[in-house]
């Protein structure tokens, strides 16, 4: 154990735009079965915390509860748009996916846009978690807008919902990448809900690609299909 407490086995935003990125374990060290890499190795994680910077500068989502969950959520959205403008899609090492830094936290990664419940984390408004840990659950509530994005884009049925998604398809990936981008960026303010996030999502997609046009369809479903409304 004191071997494991020498290393800084996270990432963060410390204002100013300073970032830190802690150096993982050594090789043969584990932590609960993973293994830990340097984290400014993975490209998600390095977004991720310049994502925060972004944050800081535009809307100052407040870090607690739900706003707090859409601080995280922002940067896990743009961290995975980062990954797939530099890396091919696939499942390995150096591919774009929909986990958040699985490239050095092995195996695994440490968030899914895609099923956030393979990290215990809810896919739908219903399953929030409302206690005080983790400043209110931003790192676990974040899977909700987290699969919003996900489901707008590639399309599928929530879990928890049954609720359908057509999603406007990887080779648009761009429009909703936008929308969230614009929402996120320039329409929320530092207590939004997500409610608040929902509805500038839907604003932006009218304003940036017409009322009734596929990209407002998808956004208006996924945000239904997690139990934002």
């Amino acid at each position: 154990m004191e071997i494991i407490e020498t290393f800084y086995l996270n990432a963060f935003y410390a204002g100013d735009g300073v970032m830190v990125y802690g150096e993982g374990l050594p090789s043969g060290v584990f932590v609960g079965g993973l293994a830990f890499n340097y984290f400014a190795g993975a490209l998600d994680i390095v977004a991720h915390e310049l994502g925060h910077g972004v944050t800081d500068y535009s809307s100052r989502l407040i870090y607690f509860g739900e706003p707090g969950a859409l601080n995280e959520a922002f940067s896990d959205i743009m961290a995975t748009g980062v990954e797939f403008f530099f890396q091919p899609a696939g499942s390995g090492p150096l591919q774009a996916d929909y986990r958040a830094g699985e490239d050095i936290v092995t195996p695994g990664g440490v968030r899914s846009l895609a099923n956030p419940a393979l990290f215990g984390d809810p896919d739908h408004y219903s399953l929030r978690y409302t206690g005080p840990e983790d400043n209110g659950g931003v790192h676990i509530n974040s899977g909700i807008p987290n699969h919003a994005f996900y489901l707008a884009i590639e399309g599928g049925t929530n879990r928890t919902s049954g609720l359908a998604v057509a999603g406007v398809g990887p080779g648009n990936r761009e429009q909703i990448e936008k929308i969230f981008y614009r929402a996120f960026v320039m329409m929320l303010f530092p207590s939004a809900d997500f409610q608040s996030a929902r509805a500038a999502a839907v604003v932006s997609a009218r304003d940036l690609y017409g009322a009734g046009s596929a990209a407002e369809t998808a956004v208006r479903q996924a945000w239904a299909a997690v139990g934002v409304n």
